[in-house]
């Protein structure tokens, strides 16, 4: 067994993978990207709060530190900026709930609440004979506030993922959705005795649903203010990472700037507003920096099964859902069982602003590699009900077999992945069907595929742009290859790459809707 160096001078990072406690943070000298400027300012300009952010975005970590901020640990800010900003550190009863932790499968939201409310109970001595869960929450917050003389913080942590996690159950999950809105609705009755309330989660509140009522609850979601107050910038990156990025650069064999690249390109590119600076994931980011490599950190953390069944049973076009201009009443829609999926996409993170495109008007996008890989990987699983797309060597072979013009083998092999989609996937025999399932396998397999791609003579189904050659793809359902390679001459679809040196390649493909699959190909 040989020995490993270890250089003593070199300072120890320690990345907070998994760490959601700010108290644990700074008691165990973790690395912190200080926030807490944003921080002293939101709890000093309002005193109800809602944030939206998708998952593992640091918005459990965000409340814990909040959480220490109000309960006055003072010495947990040492050398923060807040610690300049503050001068007061008054101490508040702080009754902080974290809905993350349920789970449809092995528990009941009744018995999450009641548990943490029996641990408010014996830390303020209630003696209770309340049943209701409403009414023990009303009381535990009064009885708080008697008992230090000091109004009460209540924070919130993932306060729909009760709903969002049934969403296969719409019956239990409308039963917790009335649970939640009679819990909630004391922190509108009980005001006198709050000082500070902040909820976060994935989707946007209504006020006429979960927190009917509650109007003085201000979203600051899209406020330009606090869009950076999750995520990490590229100068926080830059600023707090150097060692990191220098043993990245080490094990990819490139330099400082190369491996800042590469996060870029994987991680980077998260926006909340129109001129929100990039953002990266802080969990996939924290993840690489601890591993030393590039993976996919996000993405196999955990996905929700039923966005991936809402974007398949919408039967929309897949590539103008993933790059579509909305306004902002659409990214802000609370109805989760009709929200669109383009909303759920990007309140989930798979989709984000890229730029704005008039007043409340904003050009959605993928945020990165990761997220690109992860959402086309869940999405193959549902189209296609394979187990194991990524490993499938008979369609991986096909974008070598283009790139060698070797068109029949290649056309052969997506015939045969297709036969094994299962009838119950492939009864919507349309065309758009088998535009998306193309578009989703050559994505997987790595080819820059364009869906209906714009000429000024009109849309080409499918631009395969490979490294030796440019195919145009014309898509025909029962008809004739020859019938698609005409209107390919027609429309004069190759004019448009005179200047590539590239050679051109036309093809034409049909399929049948009796054999639900590829039914001729011809290339010319």
């Amino acid at each position: 067994m040989g020995n490993t160096a270890f250089d003593m001078n070199k300072p120890l990072v320690k990345y907070p993978v998994g760490v959601q406690s700010f108290e644990k943070l700074r008691e165990y000298s973790y690395l912190y990207i200080d926030k807490t400027d944003l921080i002293y300012d939101l709890v000093t300009s309002d005193n109800c709060i809602f944030l939206a952010r998708p998952r593992r975005f640091g918005k459990s970590l965000l409340l814990s530190t909040i959480q220490a901020y109000f309960e006055g640990k003072k010495e947990l800010f040492k050398g923060l900026a807040i610690e300049q900003l503050e001068t007061d550190w008054i101490e508040h009863p702080v009754l902080m709930l974290s809905l993350a932790a349920y789970r449809p499968v092995n528990g009941n939201l009744e018995g999450l609440l009641s548990f943490q409310f029996d641990e408010w109970e014996k830390k303020y001595n209630i003696q209770s004979n309340e049943t209701e869960l409403s009414l023990r929450f009303r009381q535990i917050i009064k009885s708080a506030y008697e008992a230090t003389g000091t109004t009460v913080v209540i924070l919130i942590d993932e306060y729909d993922n009760p709903i969002i996690s049934t969403m296969h159950d719409m019956e239990r999950s409308e039963d917790n959705r009335q649970l939640l809105k009679s819990i909630y609705v004391n922190i509108k009755d009980l005001d006198q005795y709050i000082r500070f309330t902040m909820l976060t989660g994935v989707s946007r509140f209504s006020k006429m649903t979960i927190f009917s009522g509650l109007n003085n609850l201000r979203d600051i979601s899209f406020n330009r203010k606090y869009a950076t107050i999750c995520g990490i910038t590229e100068t926080e990156l830059t600023a707090n990472f150097q060692q990191g990025i220098k043993e990245l650069a080490e094990e990819y064999g490139t330099d400082a700037d190369g491996a800042v690249a590469l996060l870029k390109a994987n991680y980077d590119g998260y926006h909340f507003t129109a001129d929100c600076p990039d953002l990266y994931n802080p969990f996939s980011l924290l993840w690489a920096f601890a591993d030393s490599k590039i993976g996919s950190y996000w993405f196999q953390s955990g996905t929700p099964e039923f966005l991936v069944r809402r974007i398949q049973e919408s039967g929309d076009f897949l590539p103008e859902m993933f790059d579509e201009t909305v306004e902002e009443r659409t990214l802000s829609a609370s109805d989760i069982s009709k929200t669109s999926p383009t909303a759920l996409m990007y309140q989930t993170g798979y989709l984000t602003i890229k730029r704005a495109e008039g007043h409340d008007l904003f050009r959605l996008g993928i945020p990165n590699l990761e997220v690109r890989r992860g959402l086309f990987e869940n999405l193959a699983e549902y189209f296609f009900d394979k187990d194991d797309i990524k490993v499938t060597n008979n369609v991986r072979r096909v974008r070598n077999l283009l790139e060698e013009k070797k068109i029949d083998e290649a056309m052969e092999r997506l015939q045969t992945f297709m036969a094994g989609i299962p009838y119950k996937m492939s009864q919507r025999a349309t065309e758009l069907h088998y535009e998306n399932n193309l578009f989703i396998i050559f994505v997987l397999i790595g080819v820059d595929a364009k869906p209906e791609w714009h000429t000024s003579r009109g849309r080409i189904d499918l631009l395969l742009r490979m490294r030796n050659y440019i195919y145009i793809i014309e898509l025909k359902l029962d008809g004739t290859p020859e019938e698609a390679l005409a209107q390919i001459r027609e429309k004069d679809y190759v004019r448009q790459f005179a200047g590539d040196p590239r050679p051109v390649v036309r093809l034409g493909v049909t399929f049948s809707t009796e054999t639900r699959n590829i039914a001729a190909w011809q290339a010319e």
